[in-house]
């Protein structure tokens, strides 16, 4: 004969129910970048769960009360400048070095006439919906990033990992929204005059055909 004990079934049923909602709640509230928000507030907010400061200003997430706008933090005044903008994109990329397509992304062509190598860049950039008029600016020390001398280099704002590449705010409008954009970059090298460029975006989704 099979003894059964009601207790112990209930007293199973709330360990089970007790440990699904500890695993649900410890998910929910998960902070991958530190900055006091949970990833799933990130998404909500338009923050960036990798990043504890999304827009560049300096401020934590959690204490800033424009998270993903600041205003243009860059010197305009300056020497003339050696370096041009040759090309933006915000969509319609091509991946060269695969041959192919790539996804949409925020890439600049940057060229450079002098006899040395420009490094030490940092960039402001803007996103603005032409449906609703939102706004997002970010700064970015582009650390790393160099244009050869005489030469030229490509500048990807996206989610790649290589050289080249920095990390762009995946909870922004540009990923999220599919309304219309102007974008407008304004890219910096210390002691010179920045240089700018602006490119709309046709309605459609940022990884996705327009």
């Amino acid at each position: 004969m099979i003894s059964r004990n009601p207790l112990g079934a209930v007293a199973l049923a709330l360990a089970v129910t007790l440990a699904v909602s500890s695993s649900v709640y410890a998910a929910s509230s998960k902070d991958s970048d530190g900055d006091g928000i949970p990833d799933n507030a990130e998404t909500l907010l338009g923050t960036d769960p990798l990043n504890p400061d999304t827009d560049g200003d300096g401020i934590n997430d959690l204490k800033d009360k424009q998270p993903v706008f600041l205003k243009d933090p860059i010197v305009q005044t300056g020497s003339p400048v050696p370096f041009a903008i040759k090309e933006a994109l915000v969509e319609n990329n091509y991946d060269y070095a695969a041959n192919k397509g790539a996804p949409d992304h925020l890439e600049l062509l940057v060229t450079n006439k002098s006899a040395k190598p420009l490094t030490g860049f940092s960039i402001y950039y803007t996103v603005k919906d032409t449906a609703n008029g939102k706004t997002e600016a970010y700064f970015k020390n582009l650390k790393g990033f160099s244009v050869p001398a005489n030469g030229e280099a490509r500048l990807h704002i996206d989610d790649g990992k290589m050289p080249g590449h920095f990390r762009d705010n995946p909870n922004g409008i540009y990923h999220t929204n599919a309304d219309a954009k102007v974008i407008s970059f304004e890219l910096a090298e210390k002691g010179f005059a920045p240089v700018t460029a602006t490119v709309n975006k046709d309605k459609g989704g940022a990884e996705t055909a327009d």
